[in-house]
């Protein structure tokens, strides 16, 4: 699979895992996460979180919480 697709794949899986179970990301988000108010807000936080992913850490972070 082209690295591009992979990372797209990958994103596809991790935004909807962080949604659900915001606890996943970073303590430094927690402050944010719970002044988040309404999904709204959250989809904001984590797809801030995912945008500043490099390509390598994203599919680490793939592998590791996705398998």
């Amino acid at each position: 699979m082209v690295e591009r697709a992979r990372v797209s794949q990958v994103i596809d899986g991790l935004f909807p895992l962080f949604m659900a179970r915001p606890e996943l990301l970073p303590a430094e988000w927690g402050a944010d996460i719970a002044a988040a108010k309404g999904d709204t807000e959250l989809a904001r936080i984590v797809a801030d979180y995912v945008a500043g992913m490099t390509d390598r850490f994203a599919i680490a972070e793939g592998e590791r919480l996705l398998g």
